[in-house]
C-alpha cells in the first residue's frame, strides 16, 4: 500500500491554469514556469495523462500562450469569468467523465486563480498537487504566500521532477530513460 500523497497515473489529470498572452509579461521567472509547463505537457503525452487547460476571460486576457497551445492544439480550454476554474461547471463535468480523483495544478497566477481553484478542488474532495516550479505570479511574495496557503489547506506541494518519478514509480518502466531525460530539463523558479 502506498502513501496517498504519492502521485499515481490512474485518476490524475494535469490542469494548466490561465497561462495567457496578455498576462504573461510581468510574471516572476516566467521562462522557467513556461519551460516546466511545456515539459509537463510532454510528459503527460508520453504517459497518457489527461490535460485540461483553463482560461480566465480570454477576450480580456488573451488565450493560452502559443508555446503551450501548440503542444495541445486540439484541446479546447475551459473559459470562465470567475477566478476559480470550478466556477465553470464544465470543469467538474470533465473531471467526472475522466474519473478524476487527483488534480495536478500548474499555471498562474498562484495567488489568484490557482489558489482559488485549488481550494475549491480540495473542498470538492479532490487530492491536489501543486507544481511549485510550474506555477508563478507577478510578485514572488504573492507566489510564496499562495503556496503556503494552499499547503495549509491540504494541497501537496511538489516539483516537476518529483511528480514525474512518483508517477512512473520505478526504473524498469519502459519509458524511464525518456522520462529521466525530460526531468533533467527542470528549471528552478
Amino acid at each position: 500500500m502506498r502513501h496517498p500523497d504519492i502521485l499515481a497515473r490512474e485518476g490524475s489529470v494535469l490542469l494548466i491554469a490561465d497561462v495567457q498572452k496578455k498576462c504573461i509579461k510581468p510574471i516572476y521567472k516566467k521562462e522557467a514556469m513556461i519551460n516546466n509547463i511545456k515539459t509537463l505537457v510532454s510528459f503527460a503525452g508520453m504517459i497518457g495523462l489527461p490535460v485540461v487547460l483553463t482560461e480566465l476571460a480570454p477576450a480580456k486576457f488573451g488565450g493560452t500562450i502559443e508555446e503551450i497551445q501548440k503542444l495541445v492544439p486540439r484541446l479546447e480550454p475551459i473559459k470562465r469569468s470567475r477566478y476559480s476554474a470550478f466556477a465553470n461547471e464544465d470543469l467538474t463535468l470533465r473531471f467526472e467523465a475522466m474519473n478524476t480523483n487527483t488534480i495536478i495544478v500548474a499555471g498562474m497566477e498562484a495567488h489568484i486563480s490557482v489558489c482559488q481553484t485549488v481550494l475549491d478542488a480540495i473542498t470538492r474532495g479532490f487530492r491536489v498537487h501543486v507544481v511549485l516550479n510550474a506555477t508563478s505570479a507577478r510578485k514572488k511574495v504573492n507566489w510564496n504566500t499562495a503556496i503556503g496557503k494552499m499547503r495549509a489547506a491540504g494541497a501537496v506541494i511538489t516539483t516537476m521532477e518529483m511528480l514525474m518519478h512518483e508517477i512512473i514509480g520505478r526504473v524498469d518502466d519502459p519509458q524511464y530513460e525518456k522520462i529521466a531525460e525530460l526531468a533533467r530539463r527542470e528549471f528552478d523558479l
